[in-house]
């Protein structure tokens, strides 16, 4: 390890022994199932609005064998709201993989063959649980390492992957992964932020290159600009002697294996009198079937979509029904069912 790298690390573990108040119930944990769980929610998602979901899961679930046996629907019911579905699925995949095993994979390589688990998540439960010498690489370090070196390879490129890998592996403190690995996320979420990063009281900046130069806001470099599509969904709530009208997302799209009402989807806004229109609508409600009520508009942003949704209320004629893939419910007993986080949105106004 160079000067330059090995202060670099010193720096950064003497910074985490005087800030080390990041308020975080998986913090300091040794469980590798307790850590697992925290990493899998984590993905994709806010530390904020993972916790109240990881503390729910361990009070329901205290051991992954609980975990493994809990029936599905009531799984991901627990995680309703926290998007990102398949992660759930591969979740329950994956505990029902350990429990058969005996006992959570204690190598790298055993982490890393679990359903849902990729090369961060495998370093930070091997770090973490079992402090190995595996170095963890999420959107802080990226952000850490590229404003410190001043190193400007697009970070989602084969090149800039492989030359972090290599890097955060060499600047890695030996006999301290984990302490150092949730040192580094720290440092990024307190100090190098994203926008407005703490640089004049930094203790890295005086040999920080984005700094020295000028370049704390172009550094990292990505080399794909995020692309978000439209889409333009109609639920029908088809309503029947106090029964719903419901089915279960099966097709490999979002919100895979959650439920949903009857939906129409066209390729731009469209009100009823256009939906009406649609192949789709007229397999789904008879003709002349009035609206109960104006349909109800809500949004909801994914990473890579932007979901238009509106709901319109129908009575159907007792004799109606639809394919075999929809089942008819109670309405007063849709909370028994996993929803996608607009359809609850939508239930709770």
């Amino acid at each position: 390890m160079t000067d330059t790298k090995r202060f670099f690390t010193d720096r950064i573990l003497t910074w985490n022994r005087a800030h080390n108040d990041r308020n975080m119930p998986w913090k300091n944990e040794k469980n590798p199932y307790f850590i697992w769980l925290s990493e899998i929610i984590l993905q994709q998602t806010r530390v904020e609005q993972g916790r109240p979901y990881y503390e729910r899961f361990i009070s329901a679930y205290p051991t992954v064998n609980d975990l493994a046996k809990a029936p599905e629907e009531e799984v991901f019911r627990l995680w309703q709201g926290l998007g990102y579905y398949a992660r759930c699925k591969n979740m329950l995949a994956a505990a029902r993989s350990i429990s058969a095993a005996g006992k959570f994979p204690d190598t790298y390589e055993g982490i890393a063959a679990l359903k849902g688990v990729g090369a961060y998540t495998a370093a930070a439960i091997a770090s973490f649980a079992y402090n190995l010498p595996h170095a963890v690489l999420d959107g802080n370090v990226y952000r850490v390492l590229a404003r410190y070196f001043g190193i400007d390879t697009p970070t989602d490129t084969t090149a800039g992957k492989k030359l972090f890998t290599a890097l955060a592996n060499d600047v890695l403190p030996e006999n301290q992964a984990g302490i150092y690995n949730q040192a580094i996320m720290d440092f990024g979420a307190v100090v190098c932020k994203p926008q407005q990063p703490l640089c004049k009281t930094c203790a890295l900046a005086p040999h920080c290159e984005a700094f020295q130069k000028g370049l704390t806001d172009l550094v990292p470099v990505k080399s794909k600009k995020l692309t978000i599509k439209k889409r333009y969904f109609h639920f029908l709530l088809l309503e029947q002697n106090g029964m719903v009208w419901i089915r279960k997302r099966t097709a490999k799209d979002i919100w895979q294996n959650l439920h949903e009402f009857p939906l129409v989807e066209t390729p731009a806004p469209a009100d009823l009198d256009a939906l009406r229109q649609t192949a789709g609508f007229q397999q789904l409600v008879p003709p002349k079937t009035k609206a109960l009520e104006p349909g109800v508009q809500l949004r909801q942003q994914l990473t890579h979509q932007t979901i238009h949704a509106s709901f319109t209320r129908f009575s159907l004629s007792p004799d109606f029904s639809l394919p075999a893939d929809y089942m008819l419910v109670p309405a007063g007993q849709l909370e028994k069912y996993a929803f996608p986080k607009i359809i609850t949105d939508y239930l709770q106004r």
